[in-house]
């Protein structure tokens, strides 16, 4: 009896079954969101809260600036007619009341901090991911089929061949299945979260980090800052508003897309303390001196060309003058 050998498959339907293995999991690893790594769900959901904050912020400071310009007008109207008809007063009173109620909401929202978020936010996002990506890979097969039915038999056949020729073109070559990089963008808008987890783990390591993750412009942003607020105690105030400080800033070309309601959001995120604080007889936020002073751990330093002469002392005795013999 002859021994039967087994049969094996030809060269080049290996090689395609091969290739097909290969193309089938990298599409899954694409459709499945896994080209993007935890850390960058994390952030983007960070982010995310960080912007929502910022607009409520922003929305209850339009509206209480809203309410207060409308109670002034109709203090004015009072004082110059001598009082107000029931139906104004009653403005004046609602008016007050919204004044009240968005300072109460700022107050209520304050500083936005990072909490602790559930993992099942991230597994959510990059199912939501999954399920977009996954709808735009059955838009090719609906072409297919639609064109299929409407047009010819011929869209079908030369689909088959195509999706056939890449499959032996791939041939026995996986794919390398990679995480895309963090964005510089997104750790740059989000390098708190580095620095409260550098925190946790290296309290001794925290000032190191934070230059490490503030980026150039926070760090300049931060300098100016401390140069204002520095100068400002200096001239016995307390501190410097946010809106003088983009004055500032906008008059040498910088942040001129930031308008004044915006900008305390951009210090809060270079880890600037801003609360709303009185300068001059204006309440608004601003950068307190004590405040700045304890984010900074140190007292503020003044600019070079700002630092007080000391070297001429006082009480000094003047030489006597020359007298000739």
């Amino acid at each position: 009896m002859s021994k039967e050998t087994p049969s094996r498959p030809a060269p080049l339907i290996a090689r395609t079954t091969a290739g097909a293995g290969h193309i089938a999991v990298a599409v899954a690893h694409w459709a499945g969101g896994h080209t993007i790594s935890e850390e960058e769900l994390l952030r983007r959901i960070v982010k995310a809260r960080g912007e929502a904050h910022a607009e409520k912020v922003e929305e209850h400071q339009r509206e209480a600036k809203r309410a207060h310009k409308k109670a002034t007008k109709l203090r004015r109207v009072a004082a110059e007619d001598g009082g107000l008809v029931p139906a104004a007063q009653s403005d004046l009173d609602q008016a007050d009341r919204e004044v009240r109620r968005h300072q109460v909401a700022l107050e209520a929202l304050g500083d936005w901090e990072i909490t602790d978020i559930d993992p099942g936010q991230v597994t959510h996002r990059r199912k939501r991911i999954a399920a977009a990506r996954c709808t735009v890979l059955t838009l090719p097969v609906a072409g297919v089929v639609v064109g299929s039915w409407l047009l010819d038999g011929v869209v079908l056949l030369v689909s088959t061949l195509g999706a056939v020729t890449a499959c032996w073109a791939r041939g026995n070559r996986p794919f390398e299945l990679t995480v895309r990089p963090v964005p510089a963008e997104l750790l740059a808008d989000t390098a708190r979260l580095a620095l409260e987890a550098a925190e946790e783990e290296e309290p001794e390591e925290v000032e190191e980090i934070e230059t490490a993750d503030l980026g150039a412009w926070r760090q300049a942003l931060r300098l100016f800052v401390e140069h204002a607020v520095a100068a400002a105690h200096l001239e016995r105030k307390g501190g410097v508003l946010a809106v003088d400080l983009l004055q500032r800033l906008q008059a040498s070309g910088l942040f001129l897309d930031k308008t004044p309601d915006a900008f305390p959001a951009v210090l809060r995120s270079a880890d600037i303390p801003v609360k709303k604080i009185s300068v001059d007889g204006t309440k608004a936020l601003g950068v307190q001196y004590t405040d700045l002073t304890a984010a900074l751990k140190r007292l503020p330093q003044l600019p070079v060309h700002l630092v007080p002469d000391l070297t001429q002392k006082t009480g000094e005795s003047k030489p006597l003058p020359h007298q000739s013999p």
